[in-house]
C-alpha cells in the first residue's frame, strides 16, 4: 500500500558550501508492508545522501529507500501556483478588454456608415423627406457617439497597457520561481514493514546543493572602565536556492567543510629524456611532389614521422581531484530562535558570536607615503573555533571607519586589525640632505642622503609607534648602497634595506629619527631610481 506524506523541513544544518536538510512528517499505518512515497524533494540534493528513520507509537522497519524523478502537472510550490492563478486572471481580463475593443471597433464601423450616408440624408432634406433639425440631431448624436467611441478606446488601452505590465512583472516571478521549482522533484519511495500499527513520524535527512553561509564580521573598538577592548560580532550571511523554503526551521551553522567525493591525488612517474628534434618537414611543394611520384613510398616515411612526433609528444594525463582543507576544528553554531530562509537567493544574517576581546594597541605609520599614523589592534582569537575568512566591517565606536578581509585564524591564532587613522600622533618626513663627494677616491663618485622623522604624540598616555621606511638597494655589483649615521638605530633592517623602528614616545613628548645612507658607483656609471 502506498501512502503519500508530505514531509515539512524542520532542522537544517548550513556549511559553507552546501546544507544537510531533515524533513519529517506524520502518518497513522496499519499492520503490512507499505511504501512511504516521500514527494517534492528538492533537485539539488544528492540521491546517495539520502537517509530515512523514525520514531512512533507504530512499530516499524525500514527495509529499503529508493530516489527517482516524479513530474507534476502544476508548479509544486505554493507561491509558483499562486503566480500561475494570478497570469491567468490577468490574461482573463486581457481578454474582456479585447472583446471590449473588438465591440467598440463594430461601433465604429457603424459610425462610420452612417458618416458614409450623409449624402442620402441630404437627398431627403432636399425632397422634404427630413427637416435641418433632424439633420443638426444626427451630426450631434455622431459627435457625441465618436468622442464616447474614442474615450473608450483610450481607456481599454490604458488598461491593456497596465495589464501588460502586470503579466510581464508575473511571468519574470514565475521564471526566477520556476528556475528554482520546476515541475519535477525527487521522491523518496521507503519500503517499510509495519509489525504494529500506530503513528509513527518519519525523517528524511538529506544533502542539498545552491545553499551555504559567508561569514560577516564587525570589529569594534570600544573605551571601557577596564580599558580599550574590541568587540568582535561573528555573523553568518545565509543564501540558499534549493527550492524549497526553509520556514521556523532550527538552524545550525557549522565552519566544516564535508566533501561527498574524497579522493586522495596520485603521483606518477615522472620522467626525464633527453630531447631528440623532429627531423626537418620538407617544403610544401616537395611534399606534393614527392607524394604525387611516389604515394605508397612517401607513406612509410610519413608514418615513421607521424611515430616520432606522437612518441615526443605523448604524455601522461593530469587528473583534477577535489582538494580536501581541514584546517582546525570544526564548531557547529546553533541559533537560539526559528529562522525563516526563502529559496529566493537573497542574504539572511544571523549572529553566531559577540567575542569581547582584549587587544595589544600600537601604531603604524610609512612616512615617504603619508603623514598618516595608523592604529593598530593585535588580537588573539580566544573563541572555541576558527575564525573563517570574510568580510570584516570596522567601527570605533559608533563611528565606520571602512572594511577589510580577515584571513583565516584558528583558535589561539593572532588577528591584526587597522582601526582607522590616529590624529592625535603626527609624522613628518624630510630630506635633510643630498651631497656629491667631490673628491674622486679610487675613480668613485659617492652620493650621501640624509632623512629626518619627526613624530609627536599629543594623546594623554603613552604609546608604541612602528615606523617603516627604506633605503635603496642595489641591483648591480658596480653599485654600493651603505647605511650611516641611524638614530636611533634600527629595531630591524631587512635583506632588501626596509628599516623598522619600534618607539616608545609619552604623553606629549616628541622624536626624530634620522639616517643617512651612501651611494657609491664609477662616475661614468648612470644609475636609475634615486629620484624621490
Amino acid at each position: 500500500m502506498d501512502v503519500i506524506v508530505q514531509a515539512a523541513v524542520e532542522r537544517v544544518v548550513v556549511y559553507p558550501d552546501r546544507a544537510r536538510v531533515t524533513a519529517v512528517a506524520d502518518c497513522e499505518l496499519e499492520a503490512g508492508t507499505h511504501r512511504l512515497l516521500v514527494d517534492e524533494l528538492p533537485l539539488v540534493l544528492e540521491p546517495e545522501s539520502v537517509r530515512v528513520a523514525g520514531q512512533g507509537t507504530a512499530r516499524v522497519r525500514i527495509q529499503s529507500v529508493d530516489v527517482n524523478r516524479h513530474f507534476y502537472t502544476e508548479t509544486p510550490a505554493a507561491q509558483a501556483r499562486d503566480l500561475e492563478l494570478q497570469i491567468e486572471q490577468t490574461q482573463d481580463e486581457m481578454q474582456v478588454l479585447a472583446d471590449d475593443m473588438a465591440r467598440w471597433q463594430e461601433h465604429g464601423k457603424y459610425l462610420d456608415g452612417l458618416r458614409a450616408a450623409t449624402v442620402e440624408f441630404a437627398k431627403g432634406l432636399s425632397r422634404g423627406r427630413t427637416t435641418v433639425t433632424d439633420q443638426a440631431n444626427l451630426l450631434d448624436f455622431l459627435r457625441d457617439q465618436d468622442v464616447q467611441m474614442r474615450t473608450a478606446v483610450r481607456d481599454l488601452k490604458k488598461q491593456e497597457r497596465d495589464l501588460k505590465r502586470r503579466l510581464q512583472k508575473l511571468q519574470n516571478e514565475l521564471n526566477q520561481q520556476r528556475s528554482a521549482r520546476p515541475r519535477e522533484r525527487y521522491r523518496a519511495v521507503v519500503e517499510i514493514e509495519v509489525l504494529a500499527a500506530g503513528a509513527f513520524r518519519p525523517e528524511v535527512t538529506y544533502v542539498v546543493h545552491n545553499a551555504g553561509w559567508q561569514p560577516l564580521y564587525d570589529a569594534r573598538l570600544r573605551q571601557t572602565d577596564a580599558g580599550q577592548t574590541v568587540e568582535l560580532s561573528y555573523i553568518a550571511q545565509i543564501t540558499q536556492q534549493t527550492g524549497q523554503d526553509w520556514t521556523a526551521v532550527q538552524l545550525n551553522v557549522s565552519t566544516a567543510r564535508p566533501a561527498l567525493n574524497q579522493q586522495l591525488p596520485e603521483l606518477y612517474p615522472w620522467y626525464l629524456d633527453v630531447y631528440t628534434p623532429p627531423p626537418p618537414m620538407p617544403p610544401p611543394q616537395a611534399r606534393v611532389r614527392m607524394a604525387v611520384a611516389a604515394p605508397m613510398a612517401a607513406a612509410a616515411p610519413a608514418a615513421e614521422e607521424m611515430a616520432i612526433q606522437a612518441e615526443f609528444l605523448s604524455l601522461d594525463a593530469e587528473i583534477s581531484t577535489a582538494t580536501v582543507s581541514s584546517e582546525g576544528t570544526a564548531v557547529t553554531f546553533q541559533v537560539p530562535n526559528p529562522a525563516d530562509i526563502p529559496s529566493d537567493g537573497s542574504p539572511h544574517k544571523t549572529t553566531l558570536q559577540q567575542l569581547l576581546l582584549d587587544p595589544k594597541l600600537d601604531y603604524l605609520c610609512v612616512p615617504k607615503h603619508t603623514d598618516a599614523v595608523y592604529r593598530r589592534a593585535t588580537i588573539t582569537n580566544n573563541s572555541s573555533g576558527p575564525l573563517l575568512p570574510g568580510s570584516a566591517s570596522l567601527f570605533v565606536e559608533n563611528e565606520f571607519i571602512g572594511r577589510t578581509n580577515l584571513a583565516y585564524t584558528p583558535t589561539g591564532g593572532e588577528l591584526e586589525l587597522l582601526l582607522g587613522v590616529e590624529e592625535r600622533i603626527t609624522v613628518e618626513r624630510e630630506l635633510k640632505k643630498r651631497e656629491v663627494d667631490k673628491k674622486m677616491l679610487r675613480d668613485v663618485r659617492r652620493t650621501r642622503f640624509g632623512y629626518e622623522m619627526a613624530l609627536q604624540n599629543l594623546l594623554g598616555t603613552a604609546v608604541t609607534v612602528e615606523l617603516h621606511d627604506h633605503i635603496p638597494v642595489s641591483r648591480n655589483e658596480q653599485i654600493k648602497v651603505r647605511l650611516e649615521s641611524p638614530r636611533p638605530t634600527p629595531t630591524e633592517q631587512s635583506d632588501l634595506n626596509e628599516l623598522e623602528w619600534h618607539l616608545t614616545l609619552p604623553a606629549g613628548a616628541k622624536q626624530t629619527v634620522a639616517y643617512e645612507f651612501v651611494v657609491e658607483h664609477p662616475p661614468a656609471l648612470r644609475i636609475t631610481g634615486l629620484s624621490e
